[in-house]
């Protein structure tokens, strides 16, 4: 008898980690921009995330973090195109971690003092990511077809004191051409108003985000 248990020891055992192993499977999906998330699913929620997930960009890693029961939970980590940790940003406490400054990125509040105490406003799911899908609303207008030398282009984002995305416009300046785009709120994505608010002084305050870049008529690229 004694023997009998000890030889169904090893069974039980595999048995147990299969059921562990059997539970969950990885899911492949092409989501925005062409980027590719491998998460994770209980088959006994089909359809729901629940576990580790991974965002790539081609064989660029740009995001890593949990989910839990369909949402975002716990730490993400957003990664730049060098493979630099850009943001962490807690989905549980709804706290930025840590943000990556970027010099293409300006400020600009209604009103600020010498002495004033900022914290400045950023894009949740960093520039990589997140921003990424807002710069692709960019249409490169008809005077472009023939030009030369370089335009200028600033993506102005408006928040209130929430960090919620009020307006957004696209500034193109160059010699030949020179317009303001407001951009419709109705194409954007629930995620796309999502931002963590400013603050002066400890106060939630409004502000804009504006992320400043080049046009390169030359070779017909954007220098992002």
């Amino acid at each position: 008898m004694k023997t009998l248990t000890l030889l169904l020891l090893p069974i039980i055992g595999f048995s147990a980690f299969a059921q562990k192993s059997d539970s969950t499977h990885t899911h492949y999906k092409i989501i925005r921009g062409g980027m590719i998330e491998h998460s994770t699913e209980l088959k006994s929620k089909r359809y729901i995330k629940n576990g580790e997930s991974e965002i790539k960009s081609g064989r660029i890693l740009v995001a890593t973090g949990y989910y839990k029961d369909g949402e975002r939970y716990g730490r993400w980590r957003f990664f730049n195109r060098k493979d630099t940790l850009e943001q962490i940003y807690n989905y549980t406490t709804k706290k930025l971690e840590y943000n990556l400054e970027n010099e293409r990125i300006t400020i600009s509040f209604d009103s600020l003092e010498i002495g004033d105490k900022v914290v400045k406003p950023a894009k949740i799911g960093g520039v990589t990511y997140a921003m990424n899908f807002l710069f692709g609303m960019f249409n490169r207008p008809y005077e472009f077809r023939n030009a030369t030398g370089k335009a200028k282009i600033d993506y102005i984002f408006s928040l209130d004191e929430n960090g919620t995305l009020l307006k957004y416009e696209i500034k193109v300046e160059s010699a030949m051409y020179n317009n303001t785009e407001t951009i419709k709120l109705s194409r954007l994505r629930p995620e796309d108003f999502l931002f963590t608010p400013a603050k002066r002084n400890g106060k939630y305050v409004k502000s804009k985000l504006i992320y400043s870049c080049e046009v390169n008529f030359d070779n017909r690229q954007i220098n992002f």
